[in-house]
């Protein structure tokens, strides 16, 4: 049986079956990354005509630069971008870095200033496509999402167990902290991914008004002061002492402590600051879970 000829077919017209007739041209895919990298480099523009944005405004951030004891003091003049040493091609084939030469002109204030140019590295340089040439190999900057600055509060709860709490300060810049309630009640913080430690020791090193245990006890209780007589005995036992209770100079054993701050104040250490002449007031608290 003879086979029969096959005939390539090419239609004479094409059809259109969408909504929109016409073509339309496939826009910049890229731009996103290239033009916020210029904006971030303002290559083309001289120093006195670049705007407080980008790498001018992250400068512009840090420096000035003081000493402790104010004698000297280190001001950022402008910075410069230099010619690539290489090309793409040869980066590609010496597996190096293409990027122009940074240099920031800094001036150091004393007695005689002194103005002087600092040499800091390579600055990578992006390419047509949007990407960087890293080590001799293409490399792009992925975008993605990010959390918004503000503070984010959890709770969790598995079966037969009691529910715990914990909040995330999320800020613009810098790292993130992490509070967050134990099973055993106790605050703790993880800040970005170091070590569980806890709170208080956040508290101390946040402001000098919260560096003691008085101060502390004062945030999160409040407190009174009552004189020590006979009639305060009862409202004394079981309490806590808010600061360090000490002889006085008209007592022989001036300079002792007698009960600590955070310190549980027992029937016998009531007695001793009720029958003491040098102790006329102090400052309990009920602690309370």
């Amino acid at each position: 049986m003879p086979i029969p000829a096959t005939r390539k077919m090419s239609p004479e017209r094409v059809k259109n079956y969408g909504q929109i007739a016409h073509e339309f041209e496939l826009s910049d895919l890229t731009q996103i990354q290239t033009a916020s990298y210029a904006r971030f480099l303002q290559l083309d523009k001289e120093s006195r005509e670049r705007k407080a944005e980008g790498l001018q405004d992250i400068l512009r951030e840090i420096f000035p630069i003081e000493s402790y004891d104010g004698k000297y003091k280190l001001e950022y003049i402008k910075y410069e971008l230099g010619k690539p040493r290489y090309s793409p091609v040869e980066c590609r084939q010496l597996r190096l870095t293409y990027g122009r030469p940074f240099r920031v002109w800094l001036r150091l204030n004393k007695e005689q200033p002194i103005e002087e140019e600092v040499y800091l590295g390579d600055m990578p340089i992006m390419i047509g496509g949007g990407e960087f040439i890293i080590n001799g190999a293409e490399r792009v900057v992925v975008s993605q999402l990010h959390r918004s600055p503000g503070v984010d509060f959890v709770s969790a709860s598995e079966p037969g167990e009691r529910k715990t709490y914990s909040c995330r300060v999320i800020p613009e810049r810098g790292s993130w902290i992490e509070l967050n309630i134990s099973k055993r009640e106790s605050l703790g913080v993880r800040i970005d991914q170091s070590g569980r430690f806890s709170a208080m020791t956040l508290l101390r090193a946040m402001s000098p008004e919260y560096s003691t245990d008085a101060s502390l006890i004062r945030l999160f209780h409040p407190t009174k002061t009552i004189k020590c007589n006979s009639e305060a005995l009862t409202e004394l036992v079981g309490k806590t002492s808010v600061d360090d209770v000490i002889y006085s100079e008209k007592d022989p054993r001036v300079g002792e402590i007698i009960v600590e701050a955070g310190q549980t104040i027992t029937q016998k250490i009531a007695d001793e600051l009720v029958s003491s002449s040098s102790i006329k007031s102090i400052s309990p608290v009920r602690m309370t879970a």
